[in-house]
């Protein structure tokens, strides 16, 4: 599971590391940089758009389907497991066509209330596969505006993460990343091959991952020092 990243990232080159024109990227939308983005609030995507073009732009992290009557969901959406993304209602029609990418510099993962912090060693951006969707409230007399809203996927932990907590987000591979966003995939006929494919080249990407335990933090609490390695305390010793 992830439902804390952290996003301190240089937007411009984000933006240039999936080819997203200038005039494609919504800055304004983007989220400060925060080492706490915690779902429903505001995180940046990457997408293609139904012009063809890919954006750059932020999201409510907490996917809502299109046909939700209301923005609050009696379950959480914030992740939505791989294995069966392409056969759960609230996620199936993203799945299919809606496909984006989360970028992060690095995740949160729970061993019981203890949190660990993964990274990659040299501290590159994190690329999280992830689904999109708009939604916006039934309002007959006046239409309310759309939001866009997102989920990041999980798969089966391995290795080191797995010493932490039983699931982890599923990781972009550089290879991958123009099949992931192309629309004209169709990932509810594709969505075996495509998925596998996915969990297969994230798997390995996750397994070289660093990562080390940190203080515990509350949600209101950012800035670097939430990353820092928590300080192991050794026992008094009269040898």
């Amino acid at each position: 599971m992830c439902r804390c990243f952290a996003a301190d990232l240089d937007w411009d080159a984000i933006a240039a590391r999936f080819d997203v024109d200038e005039d494609d990227v919504n800055p304004v939308a983007l989220p400060a940089p925060s080492y706490n983005l915690q779902p429903k609030r505001t995180i940046g995507i990457v997408a293609e758009g139904k012009d063809g073009k890919r954006h750059l732009t932020g999201a409510y992290w907490s996917l809502i389907p299109a046909w939700s009557t209301g923005k609050e969901l009696t379950y959480p959406t914030y992740n939505a497991r791989v294995e069966s993304a392409c056969v759960k209602p609230t996620f199936a029609e993203s799945a299919k066509s809606m496909r984006a990418i989360i970028p992060a510099s690095g995740y949160y993962e729970y061993h019981g209330r203890r949190p660990y912090y993964f990274h990659a060693p040299n501290d590159a951006p994190l690329f999280l596969a992830g689904l999109f969707s708009w939604w916006r409230a039934p309002q007959p007399q006046s239409p309310a505006p759309w939001l866009l809203t997102a989920t990041i996927l999980t798969c089966q932990a391995v290795d080191g993460p797995a010493a932490v907590h039983d699931r982890m987000p599923l990781l972009v591979p550089r290879d991958m990343a123009g099949t992931w966003l192309d629309r004209s995939i169709d990932g509810a006929v594709a969505g075996a091959s495509l998925m596998t494919d996915m969990q297969n080249g994230g798997t390995e990407l996750s397994r070289n991952l660093a990562f080390h335990e940190v203080a515990a933090f509350g949600p209101e609490d950012d800035g670097r020092t939430l990353i820092r390695p928590l300080q192991q305390v050794q026992p008094p010793s009269l040898f």
